[in-house]
């Protein structure tokens, strides 16, 4: 498989343990958090297309993130290939942290009492964990830069 595709797929499986986090998250500490209901309601106020849209966002989301994590990312950062997809993950989420301030005011799912807000210290500690599944996923699935599983300069991929 091409580094590419094997970068994409990465991203995926890192966007599935994202999701298994979530689930074992929101049973244990705030069933009123899901990611799949904050990404369909984005763009669209039909509750009934919130989950399938949302998938379709999250695992897309994660193949891009797979490509960048390994593209851009991987090979500035040192230590452990999960332990620098963690690390790029939760810049990634106190980076984009902020914007839930204005989701706790606008998101349609809020607003419909279907989603709780997410300005909270248990949410971002949700997310932490979340994020923390996503970037060792995506690590663990993916080569060093500059390894045998990397492709050589000038060959497709």
């Amino acid at each position: 498989m091409c580094r590419s595709l094997r970068a994409l797929a990465a991203g995926v499986a890192g966007a599935l343990a994202y999701l298994a986090a979530q689930e074992i998250d929101r049973r244990l500490v705030n069933r009123g958090t899901n990611d799949l209901l904050l990404l369909g309601g984005l763009v669209t106020g039909n509750e009934a297309a919130w989950p399938p849209l949302g998938l379709l966002m999250h695992l897309s989301a994660g193949a891009t993130f797979g490509l960048l994590f390994d593209r851009v990312a991987a090979p500035r950062l040192r230590g452990p290939m999960w332990l620098r997809g963690v690390l790029l993950a939760q810049i990634e989420n106190t980076t984009l942290w902020p914007v839930v301030l204005l989701l706790d005011r606008s998101h349609v799912a809020v607003k419909r009492g279907h989603l709780a807000p997410m300005s909270t210290p248990t949410y971002f500690l949700q997310a932490v964990w979340r994020h923390a599944a996503l970037g060792a996923v995506i690590g663990l699935l993916l080569p060093p830069p500059g390894t045998a599983g990397q492709q050589q300069a000038g060959t497709a991929g």
